[in-house]
This record gives structure tokens, C-alpha cells and sequence, in this order.
């Protein structure tokens, strides 16, 4: 049990500081604080995550933009200078003699400019070998073979190569898709100009550079599109040309298991930014096409090394802010204590004043709001001291039956109704007690009086009492007759109220018997009424089986025992006939009788009529004759019952007189006894 009150009294102890500590200024200004503080630092926080955030998205699309705008300068830059150097052999007039003067592969070798035009072909390989050239030729659709500038030649099948169709379509310089050279056997790209008769209007052959694709890849591989993504070059044929993915070159897009829509883009050459997933990854990507070439660059980056940055800068943000939070309450309540402290102090002094202590002492001297406080409640219970000590004097002197005493105490503000009541108090007491002892006097010389005619009272009262007595005694025989009356009518309209329910019910009876008469009568005449049915079928029935004898009387011998049962027929059908006659005249009758039974009824009835109202009547008027004789009754009953409080009034005065007579006398002496006890006190003079 110790040990549980214990407990009891820690949890309330607990309960208490913790409720003293939630009421304290520190905790309600640190609360208010940071209610405020920590949303708005929160919302900051969150908005610069999120606009870092946006910013590093943007960076990040601008990055993957900027590597995709450099891989398609680097296609058009290595294809530009190429693209120009063979528009300027368009109109070359070696190249349209060569082409003007070869019918077949025969004419190749026996064309006498070809050392020229092969020497011409050597330098323009030399000048371009800077740019990866590796070789150089002419080629034209009559012969349908090369002319490289080595002097050799070679079947070209220009039907099957795709930037033939590519030329003869657009008439200017193209570069072509990436295909096997089938005399190198290297994955070359060509550089194809179409050169044009000297009138300008036909093309009649093509002047080519070759270039590897491994030099381009070369120049792409430079490029690192973050620390997992791919830079990818693909063809007008949506093959991949490059690719960090060694597995995606050469290969076509819709070989790949990649989404549809992501196909549909490459295919259409789509230039922007878009978002895809491969291989369970999610990936982001940036698509530019090349001018020169029309090849589609694509740079793209895992979402989540993208977003990687950003959850860093955020997670960081978090954590600092987290710290800054826990710095600025740290900061914030240290300082509010620091500052509230001194009001702890009051409170806790004030505690003590508020259960009545008055030996605080608060040593606070400062210049500030608190200070004044401080010096204010010193002010106060000072001089609550002094009032309360002539208060204390005042009443002391009071209790003691001195009330010839003065307010000597400072009284300061609305204290100074304090001393007004107090002067009030001994005033009122110094009139009110020589009052009391003047009406001590006089209560004392009035009491002998009041005793005298008590006594004389109380013989009166006592004569009265006997003839009270007689008369009451005489109305109660009266009582006595009027009840045995009353009695008496009760019964004789008890007994005529039965007689009319019996009346009433006889009455009741004979309705019935006339609704049930009515009822015979009506179902005699649905009788009746059958057997009018029954009649028309007899005579019916009389008729066909008077039809029914013709008819076998018709047929002969045939019918001779049809004609008997049609005999038989008929002779019931007169029996049923006059069976039914015979029951109509019954019904009527019956009818008759029941008409005038319900005659007699119906003047039974009005009898019995007559005969309830005349009970019912006589019961009114025995009713009221009871309800007269009940009232007088009860009225003599009440006079009896005054009379008899009349006989115990006079009683009661009678023994109130002498008891009056007693306590005046007693009175007389308390009189003398309050006058001895206000002659103790010591009043003013005045």
C-alpha cells in the first residue's frame, strides 16, 4: 500500500511539473515560435529542394542536349567539307568527257585521258586524307562499274546500291547509309555527287568519296553521355550506326525489345526530348537529326543517374535543415529562458503569496519591464502588510468588546474602502448595541404586561372550549341522518340505472330480431325467385321432351324407346312444376308471416323505447336526488370538521396562552440577562 502511494504521489508530482512546465511563458513563447518558424522554414526548404531539383533537370536536359548537338556537329562537320569537295566536281569537264566517251568496261581501259582522270582522282584522295578519305572514284550507270584512283576497276551493281536511287531522286550530293564494301570489305560510307551533262539537265555519272566507319566512330567515341548512358547515331534506315551499346550497332530499331512509340519517333525522325524504359530501366532522351546527313542522334541517360544529383543535393538539404531546426530551438529556448527566468522567479514567489505567505521576498533589480514588476509587487505586499496588521489590531480590539477604536493604517487606492467598511462596521456596532440596550429596557417592563394577559386569555379560552364541545356534538347526529339518506337514493338509482340497461339491452335484442327477419325475408324472395328459375326450367324441359316424343314418334320403331324416356322426361318436368307451385305458395305465406311478425316487432320495439327512456329518466332524477343528499353529507361532514379544529384552536389557544404567559416571563428575564452582557462592551460616547 506504501509502496502504491507512493507511486501515486511521483505520478502526481510528475503530472504537476509537466502541467507547469506546458503553462510557462518559456514553453508557450518557445511553442508559438516555432509554430510559426519551423512551417516557414519548412516551406522554404521545400521550395528550394524543389526548384534545385528542377534545376539540376534542367541542367540535366541541357547536358544531354549539348552532347547530342555535339555528336551531330561532329557528323556534319565530317561530312561537310566531303559533301563540298564533290559538288565541285558536278561539272567537271574531265569527268562528262570520260562519262560522254565510256559505253562499256571495255571503253574504261581504252580511254586515253584515263591516266589524267586517275591522276586527277589521286590528289583529290591526298588532299583529302585528312578527313579519313580512303577512296576516291567514278562511277556511271552505262558501264555499271567503278573507276578508282588507283586505276582499277570494279563491277558496281548500282541497281542494288541505295544512294543511287538516293541521288537520282534529290540531283545533289548525298551521304550514304553505312554498307559493306564488297572490294574492301570494310563498313564504308560514301559521299556521292551526281554529275551532270554539259547542257545541265541529265545526270550521267556520279563522282564518290569513301570513308570508314570506323573513323567516325572514332570522333563519336569522345563522347560520354554521364556515367551509364549511350550516344547513339542511327541511319535514314533506323539502323544503328554508333552506339556505346556494341550490341545495338547494326542492328534496326524494331529489332530491339523497346516500345513501340520509341520506334515510331526514330522512325519519323522525332527531334526532342523523351522518356522511355528498356530493359525494366526507366531512361530519359534527347533526339537530334543531322542536316547533312539526315541521320538521327540520340543521347540518352538513365532517370535515375539523373535524378541521382538531385536525391544527393536533397537528402543533404534535408539533413542541414534538419540541424538548423534543431540549432534555431535549441538557440531559441535557451534564449527565452535566459530571458524569462527572472519571471520564474515571480511566479514562483507569487505562488507563495497566493496561499496567503506574506514573507516573500523578491530580490529582482532590474531596468527593464520585469524590474518594474518587481519593484511593483514589492510595493504591494508591503503595503498589504501594513493594512492587514490594522485590520488585524481593529478586529482584535472588536473581540475584546473595545469598539471605541480608530484606522490608523495607510490605505492606499481601493484599499481605502477597506478602512470605509471597517469605520462603517464599528459605527453600525456602537448604534446598533445602545440600541440593543434600550430595547433590552423596554423588552423587559412590555414582557410582564404580555404575562399578565396571557393568563386572562387562556381562561377564556378554556370556557370556550366547553360550548364548542356541545354543538359539536349535535351536528354530528345531523351528519349521521344525511348520510343514511344519501345512502338510501344511491341504491334507488343504482336499482333504476339496472333497470334501464336491461331495457337497453331487451331494446338491443330486438334489432337484432328485426335484422334477422329482414334477413328471412330476403332469402325468401331469393327463394322465391329460384323457383321461378326451377318453373322456366320445367316448362322448358315439358317442351323438349314433347319435342323429343314427336321426334321418336317420327322415327318409328327406331325411336320407341327414345318416345318412353321422353314420356318419363315430361312427367318429372310436370312433377318439378308443380313441386315448385307448391313451395312459391309456401314462401308467400312465410313472407306474410314474417311481414307481420316484424309489424309487431317494430311496436315491441318503440314500447321498449319508450320504456328506457322512462328508466333512464327516473335514474337522472334518483342520481341527482343522491348526488343532493352526497353534498350535504359532505357539507356537514366539512362543518363537523370545523368544528371539531374550532374545539382544538381554542385548545391550542388556551394552552398558547399559558405557554404565552411562561416565556414572557422568561422573556423579562433574557431582557435583564442582554442588558448585563451589553454593559461589557465599551461604546463611543457620542
Amino acid at each position: 500500500m506504501d509502496m502504491e502511494k507512493n507511486t501515486e504521489r511521483s505520478k502526481a508530482h510528475t503530472e504537476n511539473r509537466e502541467g507547469k512546465r506546458k503553462g510557462s511563458i518559456v514553453w508557450k513563447l518557445s511553442f508559438n515560435l516555432l509554430v510559426v518558424l519551423i512551417p516557414a522554414l519548412v516551406i522554404m526548404i521545400a521550395a528550394a529542394c524543389v526548384v534545385a531539383s528542377q534545376s539540376i533537370s534542367q541542367l540535366n536536359n541541357k547536358l544531354l542536349d549539348v552532347q547530342t548537338d555535339y555528336a551531330i556537329s561532329i557528323v556534319d562537320d565530317f561530312f561537310k567539307g566531303k559533301i563540298a569537295a564533290a559538288s565541285m566536281y558536278e561539272n567537271d569537264g574531265m569527268l562528262i568527257r570520260y562519262f560522254n566517251s565510256v559505253e562499256n568496261v571495255d571503253d574504261i581501259e581504252k580511254y586515253g585521258e584515263k591516266e589524267s582522270l586517275t591522276r586527277e582522282l589521286s590528289e583529290v584522295l591526298e588532299r583529302m586524307s585528312g578527313e579519313k578519305v580512303m577512296q576516291v572514284w567514278v562511277a556511271d550507270e552505262k558501264t555499271d562499274n567503278y573507276l578508282f584512283s588507283s586505276g582499277d576497276t570494279g563491277k558496281a551493281g548500282m541497281a542494288d546500291l541505295e544512294w543511287y536511287e538516293m541521288v537520282m531522286e534529290s540531283r545533289e550530293p548525298i551521304v550514304s547509309d553505312p554498307y559493306q564494301d564488297a572490294f574492301s570489305g570494310e563498313t564504308v560510307i560514301s559521299v556521292v555527287a551526281p554529275v551532270f551533262s554539259d547542257e545541265g539537265s541529265d545526270i550521267i555519272g556520279f563522282f564518290g568519296l569513301d570513308v570508314t566507319m570506323d573513323s567516325l566512330s572514332e570522333l563519336l567515341t569522345g563522347i560520354k553521355v554521364g556515367e551509364n548512358g549511350y550516344m547513339e547515331l542511327l541511319s535514314n534506315c533506323s539502323v544503328y550506326i554508333y552506339s556505346n551499346d556494341k550490341t545495338s550497332v547494326n542492328r534496326n530499331v524494331d529489332e530491339l525489345d523497346i516500345t513501340e512509340d520509341y520506334k515510331k519517333k526514330v522512325r519519323e525522325n522525332y527531334n526532342g526530348t523523351y522518356s522511355f524504359a528498356y530493359r525494366g530501366i526507366d531512361y530519359t532522351a534527347i533526339f537530334r537529326n543531322s542536316q547533312t546527313t539526315k541521320w538521327l542522334a540520340i543521347a540518352t541517360l538513365p532517370v535515375s543517374e539523373m535524378n541521382a544529383t538531385r536525391s544527393h543535393l536533397i537528402l543533404l538539404m534535408a539533413v542541414l535543415s534538419v540541424l538548423i531546426l534543431l540549432l534555431l530551438i535549441i538557440v531559441i529556448v535557451a534564449v527565452l529562458r535566459r530571458m524569462m527566468q527572472p519571471l520564474a522567479e515571480i511566479s514562483s514567489q507569487m505562488e507563495h503569496f497566493a496561499k496567503g505567505r506574506l514573507d516573500v521576498d523578491i530580490e529582482i533589480q532590474r531596468d527593464d519591464e520585469i524590474g518594474r514588476l518587481a519593484g511593483s509587487i514589492r510595493r504591494t505586499i508591503s503595503s498589504l502588510k501594513d493594512m492587514i496588521s490594522d485590520v488585524s489590531y481593529i478586529l482584535g480590539e472588536i473581540s475584546n468588546g473595545n469598539l471605541d477604536v480608530e484606522m490608523k493604517g495607510s490605505y492606499m487606492g481601493d484599499f481605502v474602502h477597506i478602512k470605509e467598511a471597517l469605520e462603517q462596521i464599528t459605527t453600525a456596532l456602537n448604534a446598533t448595541l445602545g440600541q440593543i440596550s434600550n430595547a433590552a429596557e423596554q423588552v423587559s417592563s412590555g414582557s410582564s404586561l404580555v404575562s399578565d394577559g396571557a393568563q386572562s386569555l387562556a381562561q377564556g379560552a378554556s370556557e370556550q372550549a366547553g360550548t364548542v364541545e356541545e354543538l359539536a356534538s349535535g351536528i354530528h347526529e345531523i351528519s349521521e341522518q344525511i348520510t343514511s339518506n344519501a345512502a338510501n337514493s344511491e341504491n334507488a338509482s343504482k336499482r333504476a340505472s339496472a333497470v334501464g340497461r336491461e331495457a337497453v339491452e331487451s331494446n338491443s335484442r330486438m334489432q337484432e330480431m328485426l335484422t334477422a327477419m329482414e334477413d328471412i325475408r330476403r332469402s325468401s324472395q331469393k327463394i322465391g325467385d329460384i323457383l321461378k328459375a326451377i318453373e322456366d326450367i320445367a316448362f322448358q324441359t315439358n317442351i323438349l321432351a314433347l319435342n323429343a316424343s314427336v321426334e321418336a314418334a317420327r322415327a318409328g320403331e327406331a325411336g320407341r324407346g327414345f318416345s318412353v324416356v321422353a314420356g318419363e322426361v315430361r312427367n318429372l318436368a310436370s312433377k318439378s312444376a308443380e313441386a315448385a307451385k307448391n313451395t312459391t305458395e309456401l314462401i308467400h305465406n312465410s313472407l306474410n308471416a314474417v311481414e307481420h311478425g316484424t309489424k309487431i316487432a317494430d311496436d315491441t320495439a318503440r314500447s321498449l323505447q319508450n320504456v328506457m327512456r322512462g328508466a333512464g329518466e327516473v335514474a337522472e332524477a334518483l342520481n341527482e336526488i343522491s348526488k343532493a343528499s352526497s353534498g350535504q353529507a359532505h357539507y356537514v361532514e366539512q362543518v363537523t370538521r370545523g368544528i371539531e379544529q374550532i374545539s382544538n384552536v381554542v385548545q391550542d389557544n388556551s394552552a398558547t396562552a399559558e405557554e404565552s404567559a411562561a416565556a414572557s416571563e422568561e422573556l423579562s428575564a433574557q431582557a435583564i440577562l442582554l442588558k448585563d452582557q451589553i454593559g461589557k462592551f465599551h461604546i463611543k460616547e457620542n
